[in-house]
């Protein structure tokens, strides 16, 4: 089998920091090959400025890094209708929006790979699942956590779903 993944590296991240949980980057990339034949792992993220090092040692690991420019995102101040106390403060952000360039992706290497393993959580892959269901090039979803997963994601997925948190004892760094 010549299975790629594709993984929502935000996603990923960001549960994993929510949860509490550090996830080895290593043995994920090796459970990949070994339990789902992955031989290309495409990581998708925002490339910001200062993450060098991460980004380094992802590819270290054999990840195929596709790094999307950020843009800097701002949220205006909330206040409360009644009082005009600030409820929210102004907040600037990167934001890296890689969804579309993730289904890009996919769609580019549609005839290269067997079948995909999407990584994500994120409800906006439902379309992509699907599709990838259609045309019999959909291996699994492994969502990080259970508990975060998008119904829509669960549902075009039809079973073919697994959960990273689940493998905890297998993929935590130590």
């Amino acid at each position: 089998m010549n299975n790629y993944a594709f993984i929502d590296g935000v996603n990923l991240h960001l549960t994993y920091e929510f949860l509490g949980w550090k996830l080895d980057y290593r043995k994920l990339l090796n459970y990949l090959r070994r339990t789902q034949n992955v031989d290309v792992a495409y990581y998708f993220v925002g490339k910001i400025p200062g993450n060098e090092n991460i980004y380094a040692k992802l590819d270290s690991y054999g990840y195929t890094l596709r790094l999307k420019e950020p843009t800097l995102f701002s949220t205006k101040e909330d206040y409360c209708p009644y009082c005009q106390k600030v409820l929210a403060p102004e907040i600037s952000r990167h934001k890296s929006d890689i969804d579309s360039f993730m289904t890009l992706q996919v769609m580019a290497d549609l005839s290269i790979f067997d079948k995909a393993v999407i990584i994500t959580s994120d409800g906006d892959f439902d379309n992509l699942v699907t599709r990838l269901l259609q045309r019999n090039k959909l291996q699994l979803v492994f969502a990080p956590c259970k508990d975060g997963c998008s119904g829509l994601l669960v549902s075009a997925a039809r079973g073919r779903i697994a959960f990273i948190d689940e493998f905890k004892n297998e993929l935590e760094k130590i």
